[in-house]
């Protein structure tokens, strides 16, 4: 899911602004979870190298835990609270340990069986009254369309689940959740085209990206790079 190849092969540039610190994303998510659960335990699975644990630590017991154990040794220089863990989320088990939130950004697309972890995580991980929060590619992004296979979703040979967000919404369903929020964030992954300079579509697109998400929206679908939902366990299952 993330390992020291992969990790290699982004550039700073797109790592620090998109994949690494992305402060404006990281603090939208902590005041959107603080307004629903403003003193929670947090797990963040599929860490990485901790960019968002960095922020979340700071006002949750914050937890994460990665498959990759060259990401987790990277997190753990970065955060100086939070729990670290390496672990396959495919087999994840905490013990008896649940949480109140669960963030699940860039992961689910990486697995074969999303809807075989998703139920794990209702059934063993999110306590009852908990939130589940994923992203995944949006397959109707317009980026996809002007990327064709350059684009993020593709471009990286380990997604294996990319659907559309009406099988997306199916699948956390019937994992025993029921939905209370879907939406997109916007077009991050420039350059989109060819004959234009790299830095001036990173302006266009890139920069005011981070910040359009951060002020909220709701953004067309066709305008987001990803796909949001946020889902809380199902008390008929």
């Amino acid at each position: 899911m993330f390992n020291k190849k992969y990790s290699n092969q982004l550039s700073n540039y797109s790592r620090q602004i998109l994949r690494g610190k992305k402060p404006f994303h990281n603090r939208f998510w902590i005041l959107y979870i603080h307004k629903l659960k403003p003193e929670v335990s947090l797990l963040d699975v599929g860490c990485g190298e901790g960019f968002f644990l960095e922020y979340a630590e700071k006002y949750y017991e914050a937890v994460g835990v990665d498959v990759s154990e060259y990401a987790i040794n990277r997190a753990r220089k970065l955060c100086n609270k939070a729990l670290l863990y390496v672990k396959d989320v495919t087999k994840l088990d905490l013990g008896a340990r649940k949480f109140d939130v669960v963030t699940c950004f860039d992961v689910l697309e990486h697995l074969s069986q999303p809807d075989f972890v998703l139920r794990n995580l209702r059934r063993n991980v999110i306590k009852p009254d908990g939130l589940l929060i994923l992203s995944v590619p949006n397959l109707k992004s317009l980026g996809r369309i002007w990327k064709g296979k350059n684009w993020h979703g593709y471009r990286d040979p380990t997604h294996v689940s990319l659907l559309s967000k009406e099988k997306w919404i199916i699948i956390v369903y019937n994992a025993g959740f029921q939905i209370l929020d879907v939406f997109h964030d916007w077009l991050w992954d420039s350059p989109y085209f060819p004959k234009i300079p790299s830095f001036l579509q990173h302006l266009l697109f890139k920069f005011p990206s981070t910040i359009f998400f951060f002020l909220g929206g709701p953004f067309p679908e066709r305008f987001g790079e990803n796909l949001y939902i946020v889902a809380t366990p199902n008390d008929e299952i």
